[in-house]
């Protein structure tokens, strides 16, 4: 067993992980999958040509890659494709939780 807030350890070290938050187990499961990882949406980032960088979260990315190839005829500038790191899972874990707990709190 291994105790650590280091997310990267506890990924690349760990076969199953267990989120304790506010007393409680909140989640567990492999790193690739904990707290719906290998579902989650992928975030899709683009540079315009003269604009501001876009982004959009999609559950289809391979969709939105090729919608973006044919609008830029190619090649995409700057383009990018991100899934939830396990530290974003395991913050959204946390604040959930810690809300939730707030909630039982009121009358």
């Amino acid at each position: 067993m291994l105790t650590t807030h280091y997310l990267d350890e506890a990924e690349t070290l760990a076969d199953r992980i267990a989120v304790i938050a506010v007393g409680r187990i909140v989640a567990e499961g492999d790193p690739d999958t904990l707290g719906g990882r290998a579902q989650a949406a992928a975030r899709v980032g683009w540079d315009p040509p003269g604009g501001p960088r876009r982004t959009v979260e999609t559950s289809a990315p391979t969709a939105a890659i090729s919608e973006l190839a044919r609008e830029f005829g190619g090649e995409i500038p700057g383009l990018t494709v991100t899934r939830p790191t396990l530290e974003d899972i395991y913050l959204g874990l946390i604040a959930t939780a810690e809300k939730a707990a707030g909630q039982e709190d009121q009358p």
